[in-house]
């Protein structure tokens, strides 16, 4: 902050900021903790429409469409606030910070590894210093730098990063290179956090990763352990793992109750899905990244199940938890992609007892080895992906039906636009409408599901 001298009283001026935020949960998280930690330096969130001294945008490369709507919004932001100090981070900076240092008014480009140094780094381009491109390679073994989240300002629900980075090598994705090896948030600081967002009073919280199954094998207990069991035994030793964590976590009764991102389909193992079962506080839904139903494709994907695999996976889900949400991505138009491999994705997705899908026609990635294959034609990419969208509304229709009547937890998350209304999240992942009361508002309530509209379901509270 600054002071600025007025006669007999000084006034002070506080540095505001606004962030901007492309990609996935994980990205959403880093910004919640850079705006945390910028407010704890002195700074502000600019108001709505208000010129920021700083605009921070948090980029995304998964997609060559992610690529273009940063590029997009860098110039659009320029022009609008040319004295704001802009400043680029996030995957598409590591990825390729030379390219982004051409694009009007940047003042730094900042890469994943450094993202963590960010609030620091903007503090000294506000006073002057200059610091154009601040990016480094990932070494082949990283600690997790603990960001301890805890607000996440704006959101109603929270979500907590405990694994960074990927050690698997899918042929299409650029992932591993920009975020790093796997590496994971230790069990007590996953607590610690855990801890200061139900004291601030979210209802939910969900853990998140890039691949959230990788959790704990860059960990390990020691090799005896002094915690004992209920009944005086020692616990089996084992390397920390996902399944360990919600076991620890099942321990202690938390305010909150608590949902897993996305999984792969081979992390899914029956001592995970024991431990969830297990959890008091866990919602039920799973997603799944699929990305193909045909075993050649899965082949050059480097995806290491098969579709019988997969299979297998989804219908001991749905065994074990009978109304969980499972939500699917699948990946249309890989270059080594047959109609006859499209026509078996679209058949199993349609066998199975799945929710929703999420749809992504492909996109080559330089510096990934599918980026060198020759592209299917582009009508062609498309047509399967309006197919597969329409099989996912469709799936997603059937698991609305099927939850009319049945009673479930909603966290509420506000005002709906509907007029006497609040809005909600049901423990299964369904959107939900429910009577405007006062008191319900950022509250865990059980309701009971008594039709739909549109793509929410009304309920009334029990």
């Amino acid at each position: 902050m600054r002071l600025i001298s007025s006669g007999p009283a000084d006034i002070i001026i506080v540095p505001s900021f606004q962030i901007i935020t492309f990609g996935c949960k994980v990205n959403q998280c880093d910004s919640a903790w850079l705006a945390q930690e910028l407010s704890h330096q002195g700074w502000q969130a600019a108001a709505a429409d208000a010129a920021p001294d700083l605009l921070l945008i948090n980029t995304c490369t998964v997609t060559a469409r992610a690529d273009q709507q940063a590029r997009q919004a860098i110039r659009r932001m320029a022009r609008r606030y040319p004295e704001a100090v802009l400043t680029v981070t996030g995957c598409y900076a590591q990825r390729t910070p030379a390219e982004l240092v051409k694009l009007p008014a940047i003042k730094l480009v900042c890469g994943n590894r450094e993202k963590h140094l960010l609030p620091r780094l903007v503090d000294g381009l506000a006073r002057g210093v200059p610091n154009i491109i601040r990016v480094s390679e990932f070494l082949t073994q990283e600690p997790l730098v603990c960001w301890r989240l805890r607000e996440f300002a704006g959101h109603s629900r929270a979500w907590l990063k405990i694994q960074e980075g990927c050690r698997q090598r899918c042929s299409y994705c650029i992932v591993p290179m920009v975020r790093g090896p796997s590496r994971s948030l230790a069990p007590h600081l996953v607590k610690k956090s855990l801890q200061d967002l139900a004291l601030a009073g979210y209802p939910e919280v969900v853990l998140t990763g890039i691949n959230l199954g990788q959790y704990g094998h860059d960990l390990s207990l020691p090799p005896t352990s002094s915690r004992l069991m209920v009944d005086g035994s020692q616990p089996t030793t084992h390397p920390e793992d996902l399944s360990a964590l919600i076991q620890d976590l099942a321990h202690q009764p938390w305010p909150c109750r608590l949902r897993l991102s996305s999984l792969e389909p081979h992390q899914i193992t029956p001592r995970l899905l024991d431990a969830l079962e297990s959890w008091p506080q866990f919602c039920p839904h799973f997603h799944l990244p699929l990305q193909s139903g045909a075993a050649p494709v899965l082949a050059a994907m480097h995806r290491p199940y098969s579709p019988r695999d997969f299979q297998a996976v989804v219908w001991e889900i749905r065994r074990r938890f009978p109304d969980a949400a499972i939500g699917l991505d699948v990946l249309v138009g890989f270059p080594t992609e047959t109609t006859a491999d499209f026509e078996a994705t679209r058949a199993l997705v349609d066998s199975l007892p799945v929710s929703y899908l999420h749809v992504f026609p492909y996109s080559p990635r330089p510096g990934t080895p599918a980026a060198e294959l020759p592209p299917l034609p582009s009508l062609e990419v498309q047509s399967r992906a309006r197919i597969l969208r329409a099989l996912g509304r469709q799936k997603k229709e059937q698991f609305y039906h099927s939850q009319l009547g049945r009673i479930e937890e909603v966290a509420v998350e506000g005002a709906a636009e509907s007029d006497g209304c609040l809005r909600g999240l049901s423990a299964n992942y369904l959107r939900v409408l429910l009577p405007e009361a006062p008191r319900n508002h950022h509250r865990r309530l059980r309701v009971r599901f008594v039709s739909r509209r549109g793509a929410f379901m009304i309920a009334e509270p029990v």
